[in-house]
């Protein structure tokens, strides 16, 4: 695994720094290296040349202040477990099924598409999805926030029982929130989605990443 220095780091802290992820499953050592990184005082860490390995930036625990930048395609279980409230990571093209499932602190921002049970388990945290989210988005929500400005596919909010799922007004598919027993479905305009607070520190992220805002008003709730 190479690694590089990028020119630019962020303020506060040592130069940012690019891995070079060859193509290998063994998602161990990645996550070694990121959290080698991390204790180092490394602000932003970006993985490059990623084409589909398992687990990135999974089961990472401690109080780290710092973006962890996904470049390529993520494999299944994006940040699950994350429990970092410190960490950001920003997935720049697509993750497989179960990103960020048992989140519990710290945000996933996944810019391309994303397969099915996005937040399966999530406990607290923050997930946002700018594009299309496969089936059962939020599969046995319990705490923290998803946040989807793209098309959700079947069964999204399936057995929530807390936390807030909150989508662009009309982009829920079929069966919504199937044995839900608690937290909030909130529907609102895409414009208002993208203002929300929780996602000022984001939002930069998100703003070249979604498609023109949809200027319809309004709020529903479930």
């Amino acid at each position: 695994m190479d690694v590089s220095e990028p020119p630019a780091g962020a303020e506060g802290g040592r130069p940012g720094v690019a891995i070079a992820v060859p193509e290998i499953r063994d998602y161990h050592e990645i996550n070694k290296e990121i959290v080698h990184h991390l204790d180092e005082g490394r602000r932003t860490i970006r993985l490059s040349s990623v084409r589909g390995q398992r687990l990135l930036a999974a089961g990472l625990r401690g109080g780290w202040s710092a973006t962890i930048e996904i470049e390529g395609d993520a494999g299944p279980e994006l940040a699950a477990g994350l429990d970092a409230p410190g960490l950001t990571v920003i997935g720049l093209g697509s993750a497989a099924d179960g990103a960020a499932s048992g989140l519990r602190a710290g945000t996933l921002v996944i810019l391309g598409r994303v397969g099915p049970a996005l937040g399966y388990a999530m406990r607290g945290g923050l997930v946002v999805a700018a594009g299309s989210v496969g089936p059962r988005a939020g599969l046995g929500q319990s705490g923290g926030e998803i946040v989807v400005f793209g098309e959700a596919g079947p069964m999204a909010a399936e057995r929530q029982s807390g936390g807030r799922f909150l989508i662009a007004r009309g982009r829920l598919g079929p069966h919504p929130g199937f044995g839900r027993r608690g937290g909030e479905r909130i529907e609102v305009a895409a414009d208002d989605l993208f203002r929300l607070e929780i996602l000022d520190s984001v939002r930069e992220w998100l703003g070249p990443a979604l498609p023109v805002i949809d200027s319809s008003a309004g709020e529903v709730r479930a």
